[in-house]
């Protein structure tokens, strides 16, 4: 952080609205991603005072305040800490990516929707966020039928390795990784988590983006996962994207088709062998790892393969630079 060559005059002291917004732009500093007042106020941190007091115009007042002007430089409409003014061009070049990803992902979704199981088909992480790094690979987050969350991901899978376009660790830019699936039947994911604190896994969740639903799944997802309102309660939903991938009728009618199709090699006696197939080829390392924590969840309703975990370490970086501040400008 730079901010009057590292100090912040002692006698400066934030109010509760202030230090959320320091918390706040600390998080996406990280990760290289100024903010606008928009997005500063939609990702407000765990804002310690009523709904009246952390509106938009609150929020853009106390980005001017004599406090906060100390430490955070504005560059166009973005807002970063002194010293990181260089990070609001990669940002730009950032969201340019989203555009070439998002025509990738909407080509897929189109794709996957036959799959009778996929109830819902949404984008996370980087793409959802608009943080496109150069190689970054496109995160899938996929709701499925009850009952059929192994036998989705044996579809999934197999789609994206006949197009070739699962990320390997030659090649990751723009391929697929479907790394978290979960069952209709058990939408609230606050299991994910490690714990109260894990803001990564709380901005993840809230910034979950989907391209195509059907059941109305989208809508009971964000009524299954209200905890998150404790955390970012200024994460609004009904400015959502209009549905780039639609479920019209008669591919509703294929469905049942396709359902009826593929129930004899899925049910009955054989519906041991797809799971267990997948079980078996799976690399040792998420084996290992699988319900130890919330890195890698492995049961009949979530699987989540997220070994290569950083989210401690982001909480800890995090948790010193509010701190840094905190002593100096903590009310």
């Amino acid at each position: 952080f730079y901010a009057n060559n590292g100090m912040i005059r002692p006698d400066n002291r934030m109010t509760k609205l202030e230090k959320s917004i320091m918390k706040t732009i600390a998080y996406f500093d990280m990760l290289g991603y100024p903010l606008t007042v928009t997005e500063t106020w939609k990702w407000l941190y765990k804002p310690d005072v009523p709904a009246s007091e952390r509106t938009y115009d609150a929020v853009e007042k106390a980005l001017e305040s004599k406090t906060l002007s100390a430490i955070f430089a504005r560059v166009e409409a973005f807002y970063c800490f002194i010293g990181r003014e260089q990070a609001v061009f990669e940002r730009k070049v950032r969201n340019v990516r989203v555009d070439r990803q998002m025509r990738k992902a909407v080509l897929l979704a189109k794709i996957l929707r036959f799959i009778p199981y996929v109830r819902m088909l949404a984008l996370v992480s980087s793409i959802s966020t608009g943080n496109v790094k150069e190689d970054s690979d496109i995160d899938l987050f996929i709701v499925t039928q009850k009952n059929r969350i192994w036998l989705t991901r044996l579809l999934v899978v197999g789609v994206l390795k006949i197009l070739r376009k699962r990320p390997t660790a030659q090649r990751k830019k723009d391929m697929f990784c479907a790394s978290f699936f979960v069952s209709e039947d058990a939408l609230n994911i606050e299991s994910g988590s490690f714990g109260h604190d894990d803001i990564s896994y709380q901005y993840y969740v809230a910034s979950i983006v989907p391209l195509y639903e059907t059941h109305k799944t989208y809508e009971k997802f964000l009524e299954a996962n209200r905890w998150l309102s404790a955390y970012l309660p200024n994460a609004y939903h009904e400015e959502r994207l209009t549905w780039e991938v639609a479920c019209p009728a008669w591919l509703s009618v294929l469905h049942g088709v396709i359902a009826i199709i593929l129930w004899p090699l899925f049910n009955g006696p054989l519906s041991d062998w797809y799971p267990n197939m997948q079980l078996k080829i799976m690399p040792v390392q998420l084996k290992e790892l699988a319900n130890i924590d919330s890195r890698v969840i492995i049961t009949d309703w979530m699987l989540k393969f997220h070994d290569k975990d950083n989210r401690q370490e982001l909480k800890h970086r995090w948790s010193e630079r509010v701190q840094l501040y905190e002593r100096h400008g903590a009310r």
